[in-house]
């Protein structure tokens, strides 16, 4: 009986193992980031096609962001469709906004996307020229940072999946309240990192698609 009950418990632990081998979840993302410092990134985003996103939680995001300090943009989750978020700092609701986007956007749209760091320990994100958030930082934010591009992802399930989403007439901005410039070529790339099955089409501007194993 005792070994009858090993050999069941090998079989078991054996098939957790092959499970869990092929069962690729958590959080990933492409991403792009400037070696010098800038007080604002602005950008067009253009929505995937083909999207699908587990209803567990799950989400995929396309944003900007200023060091590690905040980060703005689009995401979507099945449960509230398409939003705007700010993230400013993890540990209070204080430095985070999400909410669904009132107009909800087709695939091939595109939305205007930017972030300022006001150098006072607050950040604004406009989408389509208008405000949508002012949120206190977490960290000190009181001088330019790297500025970045991110394609993201959170799986819960390795279903989720899209094609082709891009940023355009990625712009920076070397002071506060000065002219934007083109967005440079001295940058630091992260190849897809985490979970993710991606497609880079382009590092700059950042297009991506990400494939879902079924």
């Amino acid at each position: 009986m005792k070994k009858v009950t090993m050999l069941l418990f090998s079989a078991i632990l054996m098939l957790t193992f092959s499970s869990n081998a092929f069962a690729v979840t958590g959080e990933g993302a492409a991403r792009v980031v400037t070696t010098g410092k800038y007080t604002g990134i602005q950008a067009y985003l253009t929505i995937p096609s083909d999207v699908f996103v587990s209803n567990d939680g799950s989400y995929i995001a396309f944003y900007l962001g200023l060091g590690d300090t905040c980060e703005g943009g689009i995401s979507y989750k099945p449960s509230t469709g398409w939003n705007k978020f700010l993230n400013c700092g993890k540990s209070s609701s204080a430095y985070n906004r999400t909410d669904p986007l009132t107009n909800q956007p087709s695939a091939g749209s595109q939305i205007h996307l930017k972030l300022i760091n006001n150098l006072n320990n607050t950040a604004t994100l406009y989408i389509n020229g208008t405000a949508a958030y002012t949120l206190p930082t977490q960290n000190s934010l009181t001088s330019s940072t790297t500025v970045k591009m991110v394609h993201s992802t959170h799986d819960n399930q390795d279903k989720n999946k899209y094609s082709y989403a891009s940023f355009s007439q990625v712009l920076v901005q070397s002071t506060s309240g000065g002219s934007y410039t083109n967005f440079p070529t001295n940058l630091t790339v992260n190849y897809p990192w985490g979970k993710g099955d991606y497609v880079l089409h382009s590092t700059v501007p950042l297009s991506t698609s990400l494939k879902a194993n079924k």
